[in-house]
């Protein structure tokens, strides 16, 4: 019995430094800068690049529309009123307060009013992708009553053949809406059950849109209740194209419902008028929402993609009149000194929460043969010890440190006696 709580206590201990050192080593050593902001200039048609970090004044350079060293591509420095004269798009307001504004840039009405109407700002990560739900959806109220929006009253649930909504407050099944929609659904051709859904369930905004549902087939819909009744509408899209994720906005500039993927990777933008499916010029890119943070922002004269995954961050700019590739610079993931270090003595990294989803479990990621020299010489030290003290679970120790390395060779040193 003895012997076997002295095993269990090893292989705690391991489990424990595993998680315990690598978490401390991070929090105790320097991380890189902060990534730069990036925005694509309607004045010059140059990328203007912003670089600050903590108590300093930002370094502002310009690039060309497609950089291949962005940072480094020449020594122009900008001043912050140089770069909102540049950029208006985004300081606006500033150059308003100072009497800056020009009436018309690129040949268009600059007005607070045009500018502030196509603004367009949406964030989102792999973890809000990724996250699990229990196969019950919210509905709202597309056209309520009164003009603000409610919290929804109804749940809805997908069944092999049809949509099946539930009323909240009895959990009674609501067999007449359930009818209405699904019959509606199949009329355009939705196949059931739905693989995937995007909505944005909360009273809290000027608008609803209700849902983004992607079909058994990979055919993309837009689903809404509107004064109770059914809203269908299918995008345009080539037979051959299956969508494997969209994801809706409801941003004030209302002529897009938001983007999409494709099973190839490609993106689309969604708009509202026709419902048209728009695919990006993004080239040889490819965006996974499920693995890359998303940002996109649009406005008056372009829209920009930010896509940002482990190895580095990809920005692309649109024109916002024909959807045409503007520009494309990519900045390579820096890992400091600190962290190149660390793939030299820890062999692996437990962790139990991910950026890319909301559970909770063990994961083992970053294994590195880099640590494998330091295993050794720790295993060497462990059996050096145990021939010198006759100890036989030391010797045991050194065999097991040259797969755990300094995860097992710390409690082997302390906990031998």
């Amino acid at each position: 019995m003895k012997k076997l709580s002295t095993i269990l206590l090893y292989i705690l201990s391991i489990a424990v430094l595993s998680w315990f050192l690598p978490w401390l080593y991070a929090l105790l050593t320097p991380t890189p800068s902060a990534e730069p902001f990036c925005a694509f200039s309607p004045v010059n048609g140059q990328w203007i690049i912003s670089r600050s970090a903590p108590g300093e004044k930002p370094q502002i350079t310009v690039a060309s529309p497609f950089s291949n060293d962005p940072l480094n591509e020449n020594d122009i420095r900008l001043t912050v009123a140089m770069r909102d004269s540049l950029v208006p798009q985004l300081y606006y307001r500033q150059l308003i307060a100072h009497d800056l504004l020009p009436d018309s840039i690129a040949g268009k009405e600059t007005s607070v009013h045009n500018l502030r109407t196509k603004e367009v700002f949406f964030n989102n990560s792999p973890r809000e992708i990724n996250k699990h739900t229990p196969g019950v959806w919210l509905m709202m109220e597309s056209m309520p009553v009164r003009v603000d929006l409610s919290d929804p009253e109804e749940t809805f649930r997908f069944t092999a053949d049809g949509i099946e909504f539930i009323r909240m407050a009895d959990n009674t099944v609501n067999t007449d809406r359930s009818c209405r929609f699904t019959e509606a659904m199949k009329s355009r051709g939705f196949t059931f059950p739905a693989i995937d859904l995007s909505a944005n369930i909360s009273s809290k905004k000027a608008y609803d849109e209700g849902y983004l549902m992607t079909d058994y087939d990979g055919k993309l819909y837009h689903v809404k209740q509107q004064a109770g009744r059914p809203y269908v509408a299918q995008f345009s899209l080539p037979d051959s194209v299956k969508i494997s994720k969209a994801i809706i906005w409801e941003e004030s500039d209302r002529s897009l419902l938001g983007m999409a993927v494709d099973t190839d990777g490609h993106p689309y933008l969604l708009k509202t008028d026709g419902h048209l499916a728009v695919r990006l010029p993004a080239g040889s890119i490819k965006v996974n929402p499920r693995s890359q943070t998303l940002m996109a922002m649009g406005n008056l004269f372009n829209i920009t993609l930010r896509l940002s995954d482990s190895d580095g961050t990809q920005w692309l700019t649109f024109d916002a009149d024909d959807l045409s590739l503007a520009g494309s610079l990519y900045f390579p993931r820096q890992k400091s000194a600190a962290a190149t270090a660390a793939r030299y003595i820890f062999p692996y990294t437990l962790s139990f929460v991910s950026v890319y989803d909301s559970l909770a479990y063990p994961r083992i990621s970053n294994l590195s043969w880099l640590a494998l020299p330091l295993n050794i010489l720790l295993a060497v030290i462990l059996m050096a010890i145990g021939i010198r003290r006759k100890n036989c679970g030391l010797k045991a120790g050194a065999a097991v440190t040259v797969i755990f390395g300094i995860y097992s060779f710390i409690p082997f040193i302390l906990l031998h006696d």
